[in-house]
C-alpha cells in the first residue's frame, strides 16, 4: 500500500518498478488501470495521472479501448555487459532519454592510486566529473569519471552533461575497450546525500579503466547503476 504524500509520483515509480522487475518487452500490455489501482491501494484517477505522465515521456502508450502498453524495451537497458556502450547509448536503445540532474567538475592531481591506474606521474593534472542522471525525476545512475586533463581541455558544458564517449570521439579520441569490475553496492550516507535515493536501494557498481585503440589508459570511472533500471548479463565460457 502507498500511504505517503505525492501519490502520483509514487505510483509512477511503482509502475516503473513493475516494468523493470518483470522484464516486460516493448509492446507488452500492462495490467488494467483498475487492477493497478487495486494492487497499489490508490484511486483509478491517481493511476490515470501517473500513466498520463509516463505517456508524455513516451515510456507508455495508451491505446483507446485496448489498454496500456510499454513503449520502450526495458530488457535491453544495459543487458550485455560485454558490449562497450555509454550509459546514454544503453538508455537510447530502450527509447529512454536520460537527463543530467546535476553535475560537478573539478581539477585534481593524480594520487598514488590514480597514477598507477592511468599510468601517469603522481601529481599529473586530471579532471574529476560527477553526474546524477535519470528520467522522470528518478535517479537511474550516478557516475564518477576521472580523465586526463589534456583530453578534455576544450570541453563545453554540453559535453560534460551528455555522453563522454561521444564528446571524446568528436575530438578524435576513441574508447576502444574497458576493463570492468562488477561490485554490489549499498548506498552510504555520502552517496544518499548526493543522489537523494533511499539508503536501502541496491546499486551495481562498475569500476572501469578505459583504453584507446593503442592500449593507452585514458580514463577511470565508477558507474553506480540503480538495480531496478539496469541489469547486466555476462556470457561465461568453459575453457
Amino acid at each position: 500500500m502507498i500511504t505517503r504524500e505525492n501519490l502520483t509520483d509514487k505510483v509512477k515509480k511503482e509502475i516503473l518498478n513493475m516494468v523493470f522487475q518483470k522484464g516486460l518487452s516493448m509492446g507488452e500490455k500492462l495490467p488494467s488501470i483498475a487492477e493497478m489501482a487495486d494492487m497499489l491501494s490508490v484511486s483509478k484517477t491517481t493511476v490515470r495521472e501517473a500513466i498520463r505522465s509516463l505517456e508524455q515521456l513516451h515510456f507508455l502508450e495508451v491505446k483507446q479501448g485496448r489498454g496500456v502498453f510499454l513503449a520502450v524495451d526495458s530488457k535491453s537497458l544495459g543487458k550485455n555487459i560485454t558490449q562497450l556502450r555509454s550509459v546514454t547509448e544503453m538508455a537510447q536503445e530502450s527509447g529512454i532519454e536520460l537527463e543530467t540532474f546535476e553535475w560537478h567538475i573539478k581539477d585534481i592531481k593524480a594520487d598514488i592510486f590514480l597514477a598507477d591506474k592511468l599510468k601517469v606521474e603522481e601529481g599529473s593534472p586530471l579532471v574529476f566529473l560527477s553526474r546524477v542522471r535519470g528520467f522522470d525525476e528518478e535517479v537511474a545512475v550516478y557516475l564518477e569519471d576521472i580523465l586526463l586533463k589534456e583530453l578534455v581541455s576544450d570541453f563545453t558544458p554540453l559535453d560534460w552533461e551528455g555522453s563522454l564517449f561521444k564528446a571524446l570521439e568528436q575530438r578524435g579520441v576513441f574508447v576502444s575497450y574497458s576493463v570492468a569490475q562488477i561490485i554490489p553496492y549499498v548506498p552510504d550516507g555520502g552517496f544518499v546525500e548526493k543522489t537523494k535515493v533511499n539508503s536501502d536501494t541496491p546499486f551495481l557498481l562498475l569500476e572501469q579503466l578505459h583504453f584507446n585503440s593503442l592500449g593507452r589508459e585514458i580514463a577511470f570511472s565508477r558507474d553506480y547503476y540503480h538495480s531496478e533500471y539496469f541489469h547486466f548479463e555476462v556470457v561465461r565460457k568453459r575453457i
